[in-house]
């Protein structure tokens, strides 16, 4: 039976207690997490060790020493050679976040035949809120942050040091690595105390583009694009207490486009009643009621219901079974069986399989933009792993009207 590699995670801080939860929840799945800390006055260790098992490691910061980012980094390379051979590592700021670090376990175990010294891993740097990010290049990689152990070198010392690494060097978009830092907390000072670091001993960077870089942030003329509200991952709006299905469902508007697919829709099948699972505030079902005699829509977000578009919605799990007043002859299902886990998939379709009558299935399928760019999505399919597993739970499928907006992504059937 092959080995399984193993990851061990590093975060390196100090005073950095209004990140550091969110950081170790990101990693909580790790085989080990070490946390280095350079002397920190605040709540940070009093966090750490809330979670029980991240081992401690404490080494001074030195502020007086313009080299002191590269020591601390051989600092736990040094630890990690001596205690972690064979291991892969993975190393983090405190003010990072891991998006899916399960993405990374499985990147590393299907690698243990490359000669992988270390990889460049995609991040995304927030600006000045969650709504921005940094757009001053198409991606951005953070060099050698996932690297094998028994491959690393060292780091050298100067004030922003890359890991020297035998082995190959590439980038991998395994994950994303979010950088919390340049959020509106203690922001200008960090921006400005950055700078001039970088002015005095940064190699990488000249004094024309650190002036640049600098007053861009101040003056709020840093490029940047905009990112989608439902791309940042949950876990950020727990840590900041930001209520997700809120900032979810309130994305949604009536749009033209809904009365084009319901009138389509309509005009083929013909219903006298529709049931809407997965509703949302109702966008679709607005329309269904001026062509139905009777319509309801199911859905389990609370604040979508509160703030819905319609009143014939009612709360409920599609997943864990619901009540219906009346046997509906056409079922919309709209682009909602891509959020739910394997399991609660199998139980959805299980209770739509109890129904009988005509079916409309929306789904993002692979090879559309849109599947990865939700990060609520759960489900990763092609249309005919789709329409087999619908077929599987007794739903006899039928060819989609080409003229159908959207009809590449949909797939109808009946029972």
């Amino acid at each position: 039976m092959e080995t399984l590699s193993k990851l061990v995670c590093v975060v390196m801080g100090q005073n950095c207690d209004k990140f550091i939860k969110m950081c170790i929840q990101s990693i909580h799945n790790a085989d080990a997490i070490i946390y280095l800390d350079g002397g920190s006055k605040d709540k940070t260790l009093e966090i750490i060790k809330e979670f029980g098992n991240v081992l401690i490691l404490e080494n001074k910061w030195d502020k007086t020493d313009k080299v002191m980012n590269g020591k601390q980094r051989n600092f736990y390379l040094n630890y990690l050679k001596n205690n972690f051979q064979g291991w892969w590592a993975l190393v983090l700021d405190a003010d990072e976040i891991v998006e899916n670090l399960d993405k990374v376990k499985e990147f590393i175990n299907q690698s243990q035949n490359e000669d992988f010294g270390a990889l460049c891993v995609k991040m995304r740097h927030f600006i000045g809120s969650l709504g921005w990010e940094d757009a001053s290049r198409e991606t951005h990689y953070v060099p050698n942050r996932l690297f094998r152990i028994d491959k690393a070198i060292d780091y050298p010392l100067h004030s922003h040091p890359i890991l020297n690494t035998e082995g190959i060097v590439t980038t991998t978009e395994c994950t994303t690595i979010f950088h919390l830092g340049h959020l509106p907390i203690e922001y200008m000072i960090y921006i400005v105390n950055r700078s001039k670091q970088h002015k005095e001993d940064s190699i990488i960077h000249d004094r024309q583009f650190l002036d640049w870089w600098q007053n861009a942030h101040l003056f709020g003329k840093y490029p940047t694009k905009e990112i989608n509200p439902r791309e940042v991952p949950k876990l950020i709006y727990e840590g900041l207490g930001i209520d997700f299905d809120e900032i979810y469902s309130s994305q949604e508007q009536i749009e033209f486009k809904h009365h084009l697919m319901v009138k389509s829709w309509n005009d083929y099948f013909k219903p006298k009643s529709v049931l809407d699972l997965g509703c949302g505030r109702g966008c679709y079902l607005y329309y269904w009621n001026w062509f139905v005699e009777e319509a309801i829509g199911l859905e389990i977000n609370k604040w979508a219901i509160k703030n819905a578009f319609v009143p014939n919605i009612k709360e409920g799990d599609i997943a864990h079974g619901f009540i219906l007043p009346f046997t509906p002859e056409l079922t919309t299902c709209i682009d909602v069986l891509e959020h739910l886990n394997d399991k609660d998939l199998n139980l959805a379709l299980s209770n739509l399989a109890q129904l009988e009558g005509k079916f409309i299935f929306s789904i993002p399928f692979i090879g559309d933009p849109n599947l990865q760019a939700d990060k609520t999505h759960k489900q990763f399919k092609t249309k005919e792993e789709w329409i087999k597993l619908i077929e599987s739970h007794g739903i006899k499928i039928k060819e989609t009207p080409k003229d159908w907006l959207f009809h590449e992504q949909i797939i109808i059937g009946e029972k």
